[in-house]
């Protein structure tokens, strides 16, 4: 329990401190204005952390997304997660995601989570199929902030959290996406 609430306290500090970094990329200075390009498909990645089983892990993720709107804050879509911590999972879902502050998005994508199961787990058999899998509810949540653009290119640290009823873990990494 002290790693979570250390990783809360590192996320929530790295997050205030790039929120309040002066802006040193003029993006409408060079003619690129994100906020006209509607779509997006980013790619994420990093060191993923289980507070349950107290190891360390790796996932990636990807997603796409679609403005609500021309100049919008909202934006729906889905994507995909990958993890490999305690065992291999994959996740799909579909949600939103929200533009609180220039340059920050809080995205919310409910879903499934696909566990590989092993064969002395226990004998419920609710939720698994014939592929050796167990399927799971799931919810992930993700804070990212475009620290840095290049054209319709933007890069910047990543902070997720994903819950299902077997699994929780927290990911530091980096996203990097293309927008048109």
């Amino acid at each position: 329990m002290k790693y979570f609430k250390r990783i809360i306290l590192v996320s929530l500090v790295t997050i205030l401190y790039l929120t309040r970094l002066p802006a040193q990329n003029h993006d409408h200075e060079h003619g690129h204005d994100h906020s006209e390009l509607r779509n997006e498909i980013g790619i994420g990645g990093g060191a993923l952390y289980s507070p349950d089983h107290e190891t360390w892990g790796g996932g990636f993720h990807l997603h796409y997304f679609r403005a609500l709107g021309l100049h919008g804050k909202w934006a729906l879509g889905g994507g995909l997660e990958l993890a490999r911590i305690d065992g291999n999972h994959f996740t799909l879902g579909a949600g939103a995601k929200y533009q609180p502050i220039e340059r920050l998005e809080i995205g919310l994508i409910p879903g499934i989570t696909f566990f590989k199961h092993d064969d002395d787990e226990s004998s419920d058999t609710h939720g698994h199929d014939d592929s050796g899998y167990r399927s799971r509810f799931s919810v992930h949540v993700e804070a990212v902030y475009d620290l840095l653009h290049f054209g319709k290119f933007h890069l910047g640290p990543a902070v997720d959290y994903s819950w299902s009823k077997d699994d929780a873990h927290f990911m530091l990494g980096v996203h990097a996406a293309y927008c048109f």
